[in-house]
C-alpha cells in the first residue's frame, strides 16, 4: 500500500497551539479572498519510543496584540494551549528531549522559552533572518524579537547549515523561500514517509493547487477555487525570496514518493487535526 513508503518507527502527534482568523488568500495569494476562516497553529510531536521531538512549538500570548497577531489577525492561542496539547499525549515541556524549528516566525518559535536548556536544532541563515531582519518582515511583524534572548541563553541551542540526518529516521533538509533559513523535517513513520514543511506551505492547496476545497478547525469543508492551469505551487504572501520558494518547492516534491497531499504536513492545515493517519 502506498500509505507505508519509507515506513519507519516514529509516530506523529499534532498539536493544537490555538487558532486565528485570516483570509484565505493570505495563504494562497489571489485566490479566494472573500473566504475568511479559522485555522490552527499547528506544532508536531514525533516520538519513535525513546525520543520525543517537537517540530516548532507555537505562539506566545506576549506576540498578541488586543486579540490579534501577525497583520492583525484575531487570534486567540498561546502557551497554555501547546501546554495543554503536550498534556493530552501525556507529555509535560520537560518530557521534550529535541525542538526541531522549521522557522523562526512568531507562531512557530514563540514558545521557545518553555524549553530553556532543551536542545534545539535550526538553520544558520534563519538564525541570521530572525537577527537581521528586511523592512518588510518588520512591519508584518513575521519574527517575535522577545524569543532572541531565550535563544541566546540556551546552551543546547544550535545552528546548523544545510541537511542533517538527526537520528535514524528523522532529517532535516533546508528549503528555504519563505524565510531565509526554513528547513523541511523527513519523517520515516509508522504509516510511511511524511514532510513537515513549516510554513513552505501553510496549506496543502498551496502545493497542490488543483485542490477543490479547504478544511478549518471545526472540520468544516469549503470549496475553493483551484489554481489556474500551469500553476506549480500557490504562494502565500509571506514569501522572503521567490528564487528560493520554487526551488525549495520541486526539492519537496522531489522527496514524495507520489504526488498526494497525505505525505505534506503542513503549519496550519487544519485538516491535520482530524486525520488518522498523520
Amino acid at each position: 500500500m502506498k500509505t507505508t513508503i519509507g515506513k519507519g518507527k516514529w509516530k506523529i502527534t499534532v498539536l493544537y497551539c490555538g487558532e486565528h482568523t485570516v483570509p484565505k488568500s493570505a495563504h494562497t495569494v489571489g485566490l479566494d479572498s472573500n473566504l475568511i476562516l479559522r485555522f490552527p497553529y499547528l506544532a508536531f510531536l514525533l516520538q519513535n519510543g525513546e525520543s520525543n521531538v517537537l517540530v516548532d512549538n507555537g505562539i506566545n500570548e506576549r506576540f498578541l496584540i488586543d486579540g490579534k497577531a501577525w497583520g492583525g489577525a484575531p487570534a486567540d492561542a498561546g502557551s497554555k494551549d501547546l501546554v495543554a496539547s503536550l498534556q493530552k499525549a501525556g507529555l509535560t515541556v520537560d518530557d521534550i528531549d529535541l525542538i526541531l524549528y522549521t522557522h523562526l516566525h512568531n507562531d512557530h518559535a514563540g514558545n521557545c522559552n518553555l524549553f530553556p536548556q532543551t536542545r534545539s536544532i535550526a538553520q544558520q541563515d534563519e538564525w541570521f533572518n530572525l537577527l537581521n531582519q528586511v523592512f518588510v518582515e518588520t512591519q508584518r511583524r513575521d519574527y517575535d524579537n522577545e524569543v532572541i534572548p531565550f535563544l541566546k541563553a540556551n546552551k543546547n541551542f544550535h545552528t546548523i547549515d544545510g541537511d542533517l540526518e538527526i537520528m535514524e529516521g528523522l532529517r532535516v533538509v533546508k528549503t528555504p523561500g519563505h524565510t531565509r533559513g526554513s528547513q523541511t523535517v523527513v519523517v520515516n513513520t509508522v504509516n510511511g514517509l511524511r514532510l513537515l514543511v513549516g510554513d513552505q506551505f501553510h496549506q496543502a492547496c498551496s502545493c497542490f493547487p488543483e485542490m477543490i476545497s479547504i478544511m478549518d478547525v471545526t472540520g468544516k469543508e469549503y470549496p475553493i477555487t483551484p489554481a489556474p492551469e500551469g500553476w506549480p505551487t500557490i504562494p502565500s504572501s509571506l514569501i522572503y525570496d521567490y528564487y528560493d520558494y520554487y526551488a525549495s518547492t520541486d526539492r519537496i516534491r522531489a522527496l514524495m514518493p507520489e504526488r498526494d497531499p497525505m505525505y505534506v504536513l503542513c503549519g496550519h492545515d487544519a485538516s491535520l487535526l482530524y486525520r488518522k493517519d498523520v
